[in-house]
């Protein structure tokens, strides 16, 4: 398409006063160089020669006027079938232009057409001139949320990756406690989460048996993760967890209980009391207020605690 386009506009002599030259004109305003006969033939001019050698052979975009006056009009319907050869021919543009409510001829039907009575003549226009000179009809693409730039670093999902690493920072700070989405949310501010997508990520984590949760009236709060995934956090952020099992093991067969080991925060040692529980290597634990561990090591806890 050249930077001036040149535009055929056929149309029936009815709809030239009432739509044809405001229209046109328009078209010349916004750098399509709108051809109409009114303006193109004069007295002496062949009707023929001037209409399909230089209105429609030389256009580069054929625009037809459908009116209740023009789809019943022999002259706009030969301009019509030449536009229709001439697409078939070479490519040509062919935009159909509803002014009335009317039936679009069988030739045209497979066309997206533009319908003056919905956008207006101004809208129109745009329309038209969007089409010729590409510009997009959909809004500009603005930037991704901050969330799907994160590399997620637990689980694959990237809002439920940052939902989870919140509730991990909160409990390594806090405790475990009841963490919602509110809370949640002020830690992941910066990666443009809603509360509703915060509110999605816990069920998700607590459906994948990721973490712990209570729920009320309120929403639903993290209260801690489960062992072996805290285990598993733990190790991504550099803790050497294959060495804190060995050696906690080692201290409850010696001790019975976690009192005076602190070589981990206190939610570590649970989990890996928890895990210990879960593998058989101890018996079911008890814990005292502050949160201490009584447990024997079982019979498999020795043993494999004499091969360390």
């Amino acid at each position: 398409m050249p930077d001036t386009p040149r535009a055929f506009i056929s149309h029936a002599s009815e709809d030239k006063s009432r739509f044809v030259i405001e229209f046109a004109t328009k078209l010349r305003e916004v750098g399509i160089n709108a051809w109409v006969d009114a303006w193109e033939i004069r007295a002496g001019d062949s009707l023929v020669r001037k209409v399909f050698s230089q209105g429609i052979d030389e256009a580069d975009v054929l625009i037809v006027v459908l009116s209740v006056t023009s789809v019943t009009k022999p002259w706009v319907l030969e301009e019509l079938d030449a536009a229709v050869i001439r697409r078939i021919q070479d490519g040509t543009r062919l935009i159909p232009v509803l002014i009335d409510d009317v039936s679009v001829p069988a030739g045209l039907r497979h066309l997206r057409w533009v319908s003056v009575p919905a956008l207006g003549l101004d809208g129109a226009v745009a329309d038209i001139a969007g089409t010729l000179f590409g510009s997009a009809l959909a809004p500009p693409l603005g930037s991704p949320p901050a969330y799907t730039r994160r590399t997620p670093q637990l689980v694959s999902n990237a809002v439920d990756d940052a939902v989870l690493g919140a509730a991990i920072d909160l409990i390594l700070m806090n405790g475990a406690g009841g963490y919602g989405a509110e809370h949640l949310l002020e830690r992941v501010r910066d990666l443009d989460l809603t509360s509703v997508l915060v509110e999605e990520a816990i069920s998700s984590l607590a459906e994948q048996r990721i973490v712990e949760v209570e729920r009320s009236f309120g929403g639903t709060f993290i209260t801690r993760l489960k062992p072996r995934p805290w285990l598993a956090a733990m190790a991504a952020r550099g803790l050497n967890v294959d060495e804190l099992h060995d050696q906690l093991l080692t201290h409850l067969v010696n001790y019975s209980t976690t009192a005076g080991f602190d070589a981990a925060d206190d939610e570590t040692i649970d989990a890996l009391v928890r895990v210990l529980e879960l593998d058989g290597l101890i018996s079911r634990p008890s814990r005292t207020l502050d949160g201490t561990a009584h447990a024997r090591a079982t019979v498999a806890g020795q043993r494999l605690a004499r091969e360390l």
